[in-house]
């Protein structure tokens, strides 16, 4: 941001604490449909028939479908209002509860999780009220570490509940729940959050919009395969990167005429617009179906891993990954206008990478060492990448146009974790299928992770240093 500094900041509600509740219910409604099912991997393969590939391809529909609405829904809401704007996702996730609830066959599944994924425009919208509220970089940063770590997981009280219900009463239990949060959430934000329009009777680039989400649909499909089946390398594959590709150039084209862009054309050379982007999708690629589906799959597998339950996978592993993200994030948030959001982004990168190799190479064949690197994954990603991720994209967002990176930056998260369940899920199935004693499955995919977290760090050196007043 232009403004390096809050302290000419006026709050936009007079309850600070009542705000960040409601914030943090809104995001908690979220992240319960995007966490809670994810030791629920097997029984929703049992009940609906289906391979851990197709289970993993509705996690990525949920993605994607939250990369297409975080192009425009943060930009949106600087013009018709944060508030308006939350309620309708909440409401939307509403609709994506039901329908993925009931769902009969995985197809069904897919569009419930898609619907479900429209949502994501909360969490940026959050750190978006959360900026516009906040007097003090250091106040700023400790909230900002506590909504993005709850983004990261509910201290992981979420998955071990979603573990312990899966295994009592089926993966649609977990649904149920989540229905229940998401209108407690809606009830709180309607309460409790104000309206903020900082760019209120600016002009939607809808032509834009469309152009954009093209890229962003065409680019997954290509990389990542296509609900109709077809994977890359293919011809559906080749035509999804040309079609892109047309649409990346129409869209430039169309902002350097356009009267309202979607992003200025004086903004559009600016590094921060995409070596930001590129940074959080290869990140996401490269962690985050490493925690939420290969550990559960992994250590489930009664042939291939220990053939653990889902509640005792969700205790032993993911919810202490989860639980220690959730208490390093606030403190990571502290310190990082102090040292510097895109230094501790280059620290959590390469020391989660040095965590990645390490567990391929220590870690599959002994569950105490698998369980200590997951737990220290929890620390250097969940606890400082993410937060450093995330914070940088509100930072180095222009002034005139506060949502667009955080748009931008938000819909990267949903590309890259949609990529990262495809890419690694094909890995696994393809090495390790169903019934195969091998872990090369495993295994080759942890090394395409590695690659790409390497490939992110790199990255990071084109980004330009956020200016942000330090505090003692």
């Amino acid at each position: 941001m232009s403004d390096p500094t809050l302290t000419d900041a006026h709050p936009i509600s007079s309850s600070k604490t009542t705000l960040l509740v409601g914030l943090v219910l809104s995001v908690v409604a979220f992240q319960l449909n995007a966490t809670m099912l994810n030791p629920a991997v097997e029984h929703m393969q049992d009940e609906l028939s289906a391979t851990t590939a197709q289970i993993a391809f509705t996690t990525a529909m949920f993605f994607l479908s939250k990369a297409v609405f975080q192009v425009f829904m943060p930009r949106l809401s600087d013009m018709v209002g944060r508030r308006r704007i939350l309620l309708i996702s909440l409401g939307i996730l509403t609709i994506g509860t039901v329908i993925a609830m009931v769902a009969p066959t995985v197809g069904w599944l897919y569009l419930g999780r898609a619907i479900q994924g429209a949502c994501g425009p909360v969490f940026t919208i959050a750190l978006l009220t959360l900026r516009e509220a906040t007097t003090t970089e250091k106040e700023y940063g400790t909230k900002l570490g506590v909504i993005i770590a709850i983004n990261g997981g509910i201290a992981g009280v979420d998955v071990v509940l979603g573990g312990w219900m899966a295994d009592h009463w089926g993966f649609r239990s977990i649904l149920a729940f989540t229905l229940v949060a998401t209108i407690l959430a809606f009830v709180a934000a309607f309460r409790w959050i104000p309206e903020s329009a900082p760019s209120r009777g600016e002009r939607m680039d809808w032509p834009g919009v469309a152009l954009i989400t093209v890229v962003v649909v065409g680019l997954t499909w290509a990389v990542g395969g296509d609900p109709f089946g077809h994977r890359f390398p293919s011809v559906w594959s080749i035509g999804y990167i040309l079609v892109a590709a047309l649409c990346g150039v129409a869209f430039i084209a169309h902002q350097r005429r356009t009267a309202n862009p979607l992003i200025s054309s004086d903004q559009l050379g600016n590094r921060a617009i995409w070596a930001m982007p590129l940074t959080t999708i290869l990140t996401l690629t490269g962690i985050m179906a490493v925690v939420n589906l290969l550990v559960p799959s992994f250590t489930q597998n009664p042939t291939a891993g220990w053939g653990m339950s889902a509640t005792t996978t969700s205790l032993l592993f993911m919810a202490p990954y989860a639980l220690v993200g959730w208490l390093i994030g606030p403190f990571a948030g502290r310190l990082a206008p102090r040292y510097g959001y895109k230094r501790m982004l280059q620290a959590g990168l390469l020391s989660s990478l040095a965590v990645l190799v390490a567990l391929v190479l220590f870690g599959m064949g002994n569950a105490v060492a698998f369980g200590v690197l997951v737990f220290l994954l929890g620390i250097t990603y969940a606890g400082v990448t993410n937060v450093m991720l995330n914070g940088l994209g509100i930072l180095l967002s222009p002034a005139k146009a506060t949502g667009l990176l955080p748009g931008l930056n938000g819909a990267s998260f949903g590309i890259g974790a949609g990529l990262s369940f495809t890419i690694l899920g094909q890995a696994i199935t393809s090495g390790s299928a169903v019934g195969s004693t091998s872990t090369a499955g495993y295994v080759s995919a942890l090394w395409i992770a590695i690659g790409i977290v390497a490939a992110a760090w790199a990255v990071t050196l084109l980004l330009p240093k956020p200016q942000v007043a330090k505090e003692d």
